[in-house]
C-alpha cells in the first residue's frame, strides 16, 4: 500500500484571489463551488494533485520548506517567467546561467516561493 498526494496546500490570508492566481498559472479554473470569501478554495487539475488554499490568521514567516517547481509545457522558461510576472508573481531569486541552464525562484502574491525550470525542449533540444 502506498500514499497518493491529494493536495498541495497553501496557507494564506485570502484563499480565493490566491487560488485564482494559481488557476491561471496551471490553466485550470477554481472549483465552481468555491467563491470569494470562502475559507477553503480548491483548484483541481485532472490527473494531478489538487491545489488547496486555506485561510490562516498568521502571515508567512521565512522560507518555504517545501515548494512547487513548474516546468513550462508549451513555451520556454523565460517566456513562462514573463507570463507569471504579468499574472502577479515577483522574482525572489534568479539562478539562470549564461549557457541557458538554471531556474528562477518566484513568489506568488502571498509570498510563497516556487521555481520555474527549463522546459523539456530546452533541456533536450531536438528531441520530441
Amino acid at each position: 500500500m502506498v500514499s497518493l498526494i491529494r493536495n498541495v496546500s497553501f496557507d494564506c490570508a485570502d484563499p480565493y484571489p490566491l487560488a485564482a492566481f494559481w488557476a491561471e498559472v496551471i490553466g485550470h479554473p477554481v472549483h465552481p463551488e468555491c467563491a470569494p470569501g470562502d475559507a477553503e478554495v480548491v483548484v483541481e487539475p485532472p490527473g494531478g494533485p489538487r491545489l488547496y488554499f486555506q485561510a490562516v490568521p498568521e502571515s508567512k514567516q521565512g522560507k518555504n520548506r517545501v515548494h512547487v517547481c513548474l516546468e513550462p509545457s508549451d513555451r520556454g522558461r523565460d517566456a513562462e517567467v514573463e507570463r507569471l510576472l504579468a499574472l502577479g508573481a515577483s522574482v525572489h531569486a534568479d539562478h539562470r546561467m549564461p549557457d541557458g541552464a538554471g531556474w528562477v525562484v518566484l513568489s506568488d502574491p502571498a509570498g510563497n516561493e516556487f521555481c520555474v525550470t527549463r522546459s523539456g525542449a530546452e533541456r533536450h533540444p531536438g528531441q520530441p
